[in-house]
């Protein structure tokens, strides 16, 4: 008697249990299983099923951990860079004119490349770039500010104490990279001759406002938003905001941003 025949003959006389698929008009079976087989291979299968949703999952925090480096390398060193070109452009033009002021704005670019240094390394290492509240807020903001008015561009300030109180560190740190987003597009895209940056509490609501008097834009016919309103909307969500913008063709664009959970 051959193993399957065993096999066979055990399932019929009841001393092995098993699943029996067979054709009703033969003996021919077209499928058996012992069900320590059918557990073992159910088990696989779970197992299997758990492995595939832990790979998913593996590959889903990679995918958002690439978005949030890429996005703070645009929004932090990337801009940061850029301001340093902004300086080190409008330097070229006034080194024989005003030395003096040429000078300043070389230190202040050493100073720039000295952060974007720190902020790389917090990249390397995996920790990330906070700023402290209060103060570090309003004098990065005008950093970016001075950085667009060497390009002949002028902004105003206005930013009120009370609205910073409410911010945590992590929440200054997406309203600055916000500011810089916004200020950076007026600098280099929107022709503009001014602008403003604002940031206040409204009913309890915190809102950064970046406005410009430049050509303006059809907001709906931009490419997926563009990239860098791409970013500023991705960061409002992170810190539960919402970013509205409003622009037109010749009109100018103001980018608001509306944040109501604060302590």
């Amino acid at each position: 008697m051959t193993e399957a025949e065993a096999t066979l003959a055990a399932i019929r006389a009841g001393q092995v249990d098993a699943l029996v698929i067979q054709n009703a008009e033969s003996e021919r079976i077209y499928a058996l299983k012992t069900f320590d087989e059918l557990e073992q291979t159910q088990a696989a299968l779970e197992n299997a099923g758990v492995e595939r949703r832990r790979t998913r999952a593996q590959l889903q925090a990679l995918a958002e951990e690439r978005e949030r480096l890429f996005q703070d390398m645009h929004d932090g060193c990337i801009q940061s860079i850029y301001a340093v070109g902004l300086n080190l452009e409008a330097c070229m033009g006034i080194m024989q004119a005003n030395p003096k002021k040429a000078a300043e704005i070389v230190a202040d670019a050493t100073a720039s490349l000295s952060l974007v240094i720190q902020e790389l390394r917090s990249f390397i290492t995996g920790h990330r770039l906070q700023i402290a509240k209060g103060e570090d807020l309003r004098s990065q903001i005008e950093k970016t500010v001075q950085a667009a008015g060497n390009q002949g561009m002028s902004f105003t300030v206005d930013i009120d104490e009370s609205a910073m109180r409410a911010l945590t560190s992590e929440q200054a740190l997406h309203m600055l990279q916000i500011a810089r987003e916004a200020i950076s597009n007026a600098t280099r895209h929107a022709n503009a001759r001014s602008g403003r940056v604002s940031l206040q509490t409204r009913r309890g609501v915190v809102c950064l406002e970046v406005s410009d008097d430049g050509r303006g834009f059809m907001v709906k016919k931009v490419n997926a938003r563009g990239l860098g309103l791409h970013h500023i909307d991705a960061r409002a969500r992170k810190m539960g905001a919402t970013a509205q913008v409003t622009s037109a063709p010749n009109q100018g664009t103001r980018i608001v941003v509306k944040l109501g959970r604060t302590r």
